[in-house]
């Protein structure tokens, strides 16, 4: 009998206990929103609350209570609050009972930033009740809630950042600053929170966003970061070292288009992936568009890249630089009162990139056999460029910026080979000069929407110089002169922009504005000192744009939108309708489907010289001798994540007409210009995975680009310059505080590298190239910085560039070729230093 009754007492005893428990709350002269987290310490009071409105209410309470309820009742019982219970969690909001007239809707806004240096972060993925939405160009967002969402689930993700996801009470002009997982390389450890490290993927068809604080650890010289971790992503040609232009999902040169600060630029030539045509001390967030992009963007059938710079620290004056074995890079950030700051970076070789190169030739002798000879190649290089930029605000929180660049390389090479009776005597040189600025001035208005007006110029001039001479090597004198040409090309951008965001609905949002635009061209060439063709274009367009974003419902996003442009100097108007689909059926899966129309109103033609060399040339498109490209988009887009593990499929298909040639290969047809058509078709496959803060991925694209000019004797498909069928690319990132390893991997199946005398092609062996590299990040009050060892083509690996093909006549019947060598085993220590 004792055994039972103890036995009772032993389970009931607790529940009393329980029952009888009570709970202090004593407090003077404190303020509401710390109170609560004073209980939260000590009770678990669970609340969800807008710090900033509760920090107004003083409270003055002792008093014993027996429920956490009865608390938050007494609490808010003379106050104009209110309250809710979700589970555990008490959700206080202002009493619509004593808050004047509830507007029809509710009003929700803000601005994003970074919590360290204050700088805007555009483009952040943002979702408000489960509804998707994007920051524009400065970090601002707004959007109309119905009056019955007295609180509003916000979450908040931009790469690099930490995710920010809380429950708020809905007002305008709200601060949402994120804090970064990286900031100017010191010691910050945030837990509890999901980390976008080195890419972004399937908010959008075809759509990719990279984290540029990350790319400074991939293998590279430092201030390449940026175009090395571009290379890595499927769709985006990295075989053959393409570094003058990018190749995305088939297009040809000049067809993709990067876009800084809201300029177009060109692109020196670099000759190498040691370089990149932008600084990546100047990048804030990068947006890679492979095609199905929407109607804000336009004047190019191939891709988009469109990077925002740095705004700079409004905090305190820094200098940071980047010193390696090729080149220094520094940059400057000094404050001007509290609310602008002005940036500069500067980039310049301190000695010549390459040594003298021995290349091996294939000829064929008299007897019709192949033989080898060794051209020695002498080439000298200088490559500078600068950046200047002043950004602030003004009282009311509308943003400004004046970003200008200036660029400019100068690659030269001699060959001086003697043969058995003759000397052949090489020289040729290019010269690109570079510059382009920006005026930006974006408003956003009290009843939510916002606008912007952007002015922009950009200039591209190119000097290019070949001559090519036979001399007797007994008398020295020159018996033929095989080539001498000089050829310039220049293409300039003036464009003015008015861009507007407004609020429709609570689920509508319309986008659309109005753009002039002016490009122009100049082609010279002079052969053997005459004049072989001049020629000056000019185009002058006036552009519409608007599309409609509607949340259907909360798992699917329609974008429908079209790009109107009526080009003067072809009397002509141009529609492009473009479509978007965003669906999202679980938290794990997103698919996307894009279609579009695109028109290009600029081109950079092919050039086939007399011995089958290729050169490129921009041109403004006059319908007559240059057409206007038209390119049809058709995308798909299917994602899965779970546990930072990402597996991403895009499919695509595009097709592209207004082709242009300029034939000189009297072998093939005769001079002439001549025009075509293409397509493009393929599949794009991503899987990577992030473990606390290292990251591994891996890259495979399965293409084909083909075209059909009006010369091919049989008018079907054959494969492009640019075609490649399969490329595989794996990269990984491990972070072991304060060491960074990281290597990369990039195989490519081959491309035709050049047309016989039958107008056969020739497939080019295949791409293989294996980086790494470790750094070691040293931080103290004083300095903080990084330093590093890379190694390019580790294996040695022999590559072949892919637009570095030559063929140099010797006499009437022979003739050779050279084949630049892609980059050989290349180490390279940097330093980054951080004041």
């Amino acid at each position: 009998m004792n055994k039972k009754i103890c036995l009772l007492l032993f389970f009931i005893l607790p529940v009393a206990n329980i029952q009888a428990q009570s709970y202090h709350v004593k407090a003077q002269q404190a303020k509401l929103n710390v109170l609560l987290v004073q209980l939260r310490d000590e009770y678990r009071l669970l609340t969800s609350f807008d710090d900033q409105l509760l920090s107004n209410f003083t409270i003055n309470i002792d008093k014993v209570f027996t429920d956490k309820e009865s608390i938050i009742r007494s609490l808010l019982k003379d106050l104009p609050l209110d309250y809710e219970k979700e589970n555990d969690i008490f959700i206080i909001f202002p009493s619509p009972h004593k808050i004047p007239v509830t507007p029809k809707n509710t009003l929700l806004s803000g601005h994003i930033f970074d919590k360290h240096s204050s700088e805007p972060l555009p483009y952040s993925h943002i979702f408000v009740n489960g509804h998707g939405l994007i920051s524009d160009q400065n970090g601002f967002f707004s959007v109309l809630l119905p009056a019955t969402d007295s609180f509003t689930a916000i979450h908040i993700s931009h790469l690099g950042y930490y995710e920010f996801d809380t429950i708020l009470n809905a007002r305008p002009g709200l601060a949402l600053p994120l804090h970064a997982s990286a900031i100017r390389l010191m010691e910050v450890k945030i837990m509890g929170n999901a980390i976008d490290f080195s890419s972004q993927l399937g908010e959008q068809a075809g759509n990719v966003k990279l984290n540029s604080r990350i790319a400074r650890h991939l293998p590279g010289f430092g201030d390449n970061s940026i175009f090395n971790l571009l290379r890595l992503q499927a769709g985006i040609l990295a075989s053959g070292e393409q570094t003058n232009d990018l190749i995305i999902w088939g297009s040809y040169e000049g067809q993709s288009k990067v876009i800084f600060d809201g300029f177009t630029i060109y692109g020196l030539k670099n000759f190498n992936d040691n370089i990149s045509a932008f600084n990546p001390y100047m990048a804030k967030d990068v947006e890679v568009m492979k095609g199905g992009y929407d109607a804000r963007y336009g004047g190019r059938v191939g891709g988009i890249i469109d990077i925002t710079g740095i705004n700079g620290d409004r905090e305190s004056p820094s200098f940071s630089v980047n010193l390696n074995n090729m080149t220094m890079n520094a940059l400057a950030e000094i404050p001007i009162g509290k609310k602008s700051a002005l940036v500069a970076a500067v980039r310049h070789t301190y000695l010549n990139l390459y040594n003298p190169t021995q290349y091996s030739v294939q000829r064929r002798d008299s007897s019709n056999q192949p033989s080898t000879i060794n051209l020695n190649v002498i080439p000298n290089y200088v490559f500078r460029d600068l950046n200047i930029k002043y950004s602030g605000s003004t009282n009311n929180k509308d943003m400004y910026f004046v970003s200008l660049y200036g660029g400019n390389d100068r690659f030269v090479y001699n060959i001086n080979q003697a043969f058995v009776v003759y000397r052949l005597l090489k020289e040729t040189a290019e010269e690109n000069h570079q510059t382009g600025g920006s005026f930006f001035y974006g408003k956003n208005w009290r009843k939510g929407g916002s606008s912007h007006f952007t002015l922009s110029f950009s200039n591209l001039k190119n000097n290019y110089s070949d001559e090519v001479k036979i001399q007797n090597k007994i008398n020295g004198k020159i018996v033929n002169i095989r080539r001498m040409l000089t050829a310039i090309n220049q293409i300039s951008e003036i464009t003015a922009k008015l861009g507007n965001r407004i609020l429709l609905t609570t689920r509508q949002q319309l986008e659309f504005g109005l753009a002039m635009m002016v490009n122009r061209s100049l082609n010279s060439e002079d052969t053997f000192g005459n004049i072989r063709s001049k020629l000056s274009m000019e185009g002058h367009r006036i552009i519409l744009y608007g599309q409609d974003n509607i949340s259907i419902w909360k798992k699917l996003q329609l974008k429908t939108g079209t790009r109107m442009q009526y080009a003067f100097n072809l009397h002509a108007y141009y529609f492009d309708p473009r479509l978007s689909l965003h669906y999202t059926p679980s938290l794990q899966w997103k698919i996307n489907l894009a279609w579009g129309i695109y028109h290009q109103f600029i081109a950079k033609s092919s050039v086939l010289d007399d011995e089958g060399n290729y050169r490129y040339v921009w041109a403004v498109a006059n319908n007559v001798d240059i057409p206007v490209l038209r390119s049809v988009h058709h995308v798909i887009d299917i994602n899965f994540f779970q546990n930072n593990f990402i597996f991403n499929v895009q499919a695509y298909y595009k097709t592209i007409d207004g082709l242009t040639r300029f034939m000189r290969y009297k072998k093939i047809v005769p001079p002439d210009i001549y025009h075509g058509y293409g397509r493009s078709y393929g599949l794009d496959l991503t899987i990577k995975k992030e473990y606390k803060g290292s990251s591994a991925w891996l890259a495979y694209s399965l293409g084909k680009t083909e075209e059909v000019f009006d010369y091919f004797p049989d008018n079907k498909y054959r494969r492009a310059p640019q075609d490649q069928h399969h490329e595989l690319k794996a990269a990984v990132i491990l972070y072991l505080n304060p060491i960074f390893i990281s290597a990369d991997y990039v195989y490519g199946s081959g491309f035709p590298a050049n047309i016989s005398q039958e107008g056969r092609t020739r497939v080019d062996e295949p791409y293989k190239r294996l980086d790494i590299s470790v750094s070691y990040r040293f931080l103290n009050k004083k300095i903080k910085g990084e330093a590093g060892l890379s190694v390019m083509n580790v294996l040695n690996t022999h590559n072949i560039k892919f637009s570095n093909f030559e063929r140099v006549p010797l006499d009437q019947t022979n003739s050779i070729n050279v084949f630049a060598d892609a980059m050989p085993f290349t180490p390279s220590l940097y330093l980054n230093i951080n004041l």
